[in-house]
């Protein structure tokens, strides 16, 4: 199946929830870290 490279309208909100989702984890496993050191 071929899929179109560009979604009109779907991609740029798939992709800020994504990289919001990685931030989030990216900081709590930091204020963890910190935290239990």
């Amino acid at each position: 199946m071929n899929e179109p490279i560009q979604h009109p309208g779907g991609d740029s909100r798939a992709d800020a929830i994504a990289i919001f989702c990685l931030i989030l984890i990216v900081v709590s496993t930091a204020v963890f870290w910190v935290s239990h050191q």
